[in-house]
């Protein structure tokens, strides 16, 4: 109810009062007092009412104030929360971002370092193709050096085949008619084809009746197969067991090996004129004598300067009075000294057949 609503009800109520007191008054001054305490109730019940709707929309005001605060008050605790949640993720993303500039960092330490070696490993590169053209370069030149000189060396290289071809005709044709395996190739470490025909040539018409042999192989076959025609004598010396092992199964393919006596002796120091030399042990040749072809084929280059020279001086005393000894190697420079100093220090040795092949020919004549 409004205020005026409330004055109007009390004026009517007052004026009811006053209507029943003038009835029953007749003064009228009951009804005078009546109606100013009508009134006054009338304007205190008013206030009354007033007070109440002001206490009740203070207290309206009061709750909607409250709900107000705690509404308040939630949205406050959802900002807190959506606070707190974008802290932790700003802290997630520091942390994320902070491991990333570490990675980062690596990578770019890393890839620095990357730089550092690749560019080292171009200067490498640079070097070695600048090391590859001067090779090629070299070898260029080396390879015409080394057209020029076969195409200078053609006509006698074409000579020296010739010779190669004719000479293993003559060989089979003559020498190995009866063989029972496969000869062994000449040539290279052996004696080729024309130092074996002129060797086998030698053996035919000098006859001799034992032949000592240094350094069995290719050669110790051929030679066994003529000793057996012609009842020769073969002692064969080799310094190492596994060569002597080779030649031995060589002749047992063909059958010789009841033809040759092969001795292993092995190499050991001896003094010759004051000169240090590794020869054959004087025990495998010390019960020979009488020795009518000497064919030194060894010891190897590779075992000394001057390797072959204590053949003569060694076994001098062992030589038949016109013994033949036959050197081979005589395309080598260092065989070549060797013949010489044999022939200079012992007058009985005269050279013959020079020329014929590679091998070298001295003939003991009067001894000194």
């Amino acid at each position: 109810m409004s205020r005026k609503q409330a004055i109007v009800t009390a004026a009517v109520v007052a004026a009811a009062v006053a209507v029943v007191l003038l009835a029953v008054d007749e003064t009228g001054l009951m009804v005078s007092a009546l109606t100013v305490l009508l009134t006054l109730g009338a304007l205190s019940v008013l206030v009354l009412r007033v007070q109440y709707a002001v206490l009740r929309e203070v207290r309206r005001s009061s709750t909607a104030t409250k709900r107000a605060d705690e509404k308040s008050n939630r949205e406050l605790a959802k900002v807190s929360s959506r606070q707190h949640k974008i802290e932790e993720t700003l802290a997630i993303m520091r942390k994320d971002v902070k491991s990333t500039n570490t990675k980062n960092e690596a990578r770019i330490a890393k890839s620095a370092g990357d730089v550092d070696r690749i560019r080292a490993l171009r200067v490498r590169l640079e070097e070695a193709e600048r090391r590859i053209l001067a090779g090629t370069e070299t070898s260029r030149l080396s390879m015409e050096d080394s057209a020029k000189k076969l195409i200078s060396q053609g006509p006698r290289e074409t000579r020296d085949v010739v010779r190669q071809v004719e000479a293993l005709f003559q060989l089979f044709a003559g020498e190995a008619t009866d063989q029972r395996a496969p000869m062994p190739p000449t040539g290279n470490y052996a004696l080729d084809a024309p130092a074996m025909l002129h060797l086998l040539h030698l053996i035919r018409s000098k006859r001799p009746q034992r032949i000592l042999e240094l350094g069995s192989g290719t050669s110790t076959i051929w030679i066994a197969y003529l000793c057996r025609e012609l009842g020769i004598e073969l002692v064969s010396l080799d310094h190492l067991e596994g060569y002597a092992q080779q030649t031995k199964a060589a002749l047992r393919r063909h059958g010789l090996e009841d033809v040759v006596d092969l001795r292993v002796a092995p190499l050991e120091p001896v003094q010759i004129d004051g000169q240090t030399f590794e020869w054959y042990a004087q025990g495998a040749s010390s019960d020979l004598s009488g020795i009518d072809l000497l064919i030194v084929d060894g010891p190897p280059k590779s075992t000394g300067p001057r390797a072959r020279f204590p053949a003569v001086p060694a076994l001098r005393d062992k030589l038949s009075d016109q013994a033949t000894i036959v050197l081979d190697d005589m395309h080598r420079s260092g065989e070549v000294e060797i013949l010489e100093s044999w022939r200079s220090e012992f007058a009985e040795l005269v050279q013959e057949d020079e020329g014929l092949s590679r091998l070298g020919v001295l003939r003991r004549g009067i001894l000194a």
